[in-house]
């Protein structure tokens, strides 16, 4: 079926029809099917919606009008519902009358754009009211600032939790809220959170069905272990500053379901160890950063294969952070370890280390996915230097079943400089005849791992 995109615009013509960008569109009337469902569909329905269209349904017709109050469970998002309505102390009260006018249950409550300490009372009687127990998703997110308040020990009272997002904030002692069940969690999201290592272990304990965990320089422990059978997706990301105490260590045991491991950012980033990764779809970036990263009998030491027993026929997209000045043969020792590669990200940057052990692979031997499977290549950062230029000459001239090498760039482009980049990649003599070599203008660095892109983008790679 054809697809017909309407503008926001309607522009009136003469004879009274509307134009909606050139397609024509006929309104017929017919009675509301809708308002015959029952209140619990119609409820259901609403909850789909934010807080804000939730509640203007009551304009569509005196049948909805109570639905959203009475019969749909609460979902409520103070930064979608008053980015343009209130600000600052204003809010606070606001979320009040909400609250109180809709009698429950709740589902969903996410509070992003609040600060806690000035209000840690407000949050406190909020989250002990009845209206929340049994919510599922819970989204604490505070101002980034130096000192990070105490989140209260009201938030972690909720067995029915499937999603707990935190964001910039300490968990309270142990004593005070000791090993806190969520027998029905599957999503766990800290970041810039202070947390002690008995705490979060007893978090992940008391919860065996998660899917999908992120840790972004958080702080409090040393030592992460992970034995989830459930467990789909893990990013992990360090970008402590000082001496607090900070992730050394990540081990997770028998990842017997993990599709995605995504490593990001990280200058001094812990060590990992992967056992039973036999579903690995999804893995970077791969960089220095990272002391020693180990997957089955495995491991890569600083960027480095060091130890390659066996080969991860199931990755299809590998992600590697590079130096300024490329090392050819630590790429090539990569590919041979991922024979059904489809999809291969190399994000440069000029920083201050450098490849050594580098293994002495000859360039001339076959690389599997280079013949078979790679399809498609991301170039982050790149500069058209030389250096640069010559890394990718390689793929232009070896990979057989290329259909898109893409070139992110922050260099000025103009016409004389894509006709020299031309000529020095080679592309006529490219060994896949219908592949494509787009270059784009990069204005930043790639988005960030988070829960909403990380996992649930296809590939959380690819650059804007």
């Amino acid at each position: 079926m054809d697809r017909i995109f309407f503008s926001r615009e309607r522009r009136l013509k003469r004879s009274g029809r509307a134009d909606l960008g050139g397609a024509e569109v006929r309104s017929y009337e017919g009675p509301d099917l809708i308002s015959r469902l029952p209140d619990e569909v119609l409820g259901a329905i609403v909850t789909l919606l934010d807080t804000g269209e939730g509640a203007r349904t009551a304009a569509l017709s005196r049948r909805w009008r109570y639905i959203w109050r009475d019969f749909a469970p609460l979902n409520l998002d103070d930064e979608s519902f008053f980015s343009s309505l209130c600000f600052g102390d204003e809010r606070h009260p606001v979320i009040s009358q909400i609250i109180a006018a809709h009698p429950g249950p709740a589902r969903r409550l996410s509070l992003r754009s609040l600060a806690l300490s000035p209000y840690i009372s407000h949050f406190d009687a909020w989250l002990r009211l009845p209206v929340f127990d049994s919510i599922q998703e819970l989204s604490l997110h505070f101002p980034v600032s130096h000192y990070h308040p105490e989140m209260p020990a009201s938030a972690l009272r909720f067995a029915s939790l499937r999603v707990l997002d935190i964001n910039n904030c300490v968990f309270p002692a142990a004593g005070d809220c000791s090993s806190p069940i969520f027998p029905c969690l599957t999503h766990l999201s800290l970041r810039h959170v202070g947390i002690a290592e008995e705490h979060l272990h007893g978090i992940i304990s008391n919860s065996p069905g998660i899917e999908a965990i992120s840790l972004d320089t958080n702080f409090g422990y040393r030592r992460l272990c992970i034995s989830l059978p459930r467990l789909r997706y893990l990013a992990i990301s360090d970008r402590s500053f000082g001496e607090r105490e900070k992730l050394s260590e990540a081990v997770v045991e028998d990842a017997a379901s993990l599709e995605r491991l995504l490593l990001h950012e990280v200058d001094n980033g812990p060590s990992v160890r992967i056992t039973g990764a036999a579903k690995l779809k999804i893995l970077g970036y791969l960089g220095a950063g990272f002391p020693i990263v180990e997957l089955g009998n495995s491991s890569f030491k600083g960027l480095v294969p060091a130890t390659l027993v066996e080969q991860f026929s199931t990755v299809k997209i590998l992600a590697l952070e590079m130096p300024e000045a490329p090392k050819l043969k630590v790429v090539i020792g990569y590919l041979r370890c991922f024979p059904c590669l489809e999809k291969l990200h190399i994000m440069f940057f000029v920083n201050k280390w450098s490849l050594k052990g580098i293994v002495p692979f000859g360039l001339s031997a076959p690389i599997e996915c280079l013949d078979r499977s790679l399809k498609t290549i991301v170039l982050q950062q790149y500069s058209g230097r030389k250096p640069h230029l010559e890394f990718a000459k390689f793929f232009v001239e070896r990979a057989r079943v290329l259909e898109v090498m893409k070139f992110c760039t922050t260099a000025r482009v103009t016409s004389k400089w894509l006709e020299n980049q031309c000529k020095g990649l080679n592309i006529m003599e490219r060994a896949s005849r219908c592949a494509q070599f787009p270059f784009v203008l990069q204005g930043h660095l790639p988005s960030r791992f988070w829960m909403d892109e990380g996992f649930s983008s296809d590939d959380p790679f690819m650059c804007d």
